[in-house]
């Protein structure tokens, strides 16, 4: 028998943790968060999922 486990994925940004829902895109979520498209983000892994930094 196998076992099926959901996994979440977690962003990080400016301190906040955000939990990303299954059909959520990363370009959804940048549209949530009122980033503009043409700025530079560094995703870095982290123990419970990203951290997004904007430059």
């Amino acid at each position: 028998m196998e076992t099926v486990s959901k996994k979440t994925v977690a962003i990080e940004f400016e301190g906040k943790k955000y939990v990303l829902q299954d059909d959520l895109t990363l370009s959804d979520f940048m549209t949530n968060l009122n980033l503009p498209e043409n700025k530079l983000l560094i995703l870095r892994t982290t123990k419970e999922g990203f951290a997004l930094t904007v430059k």
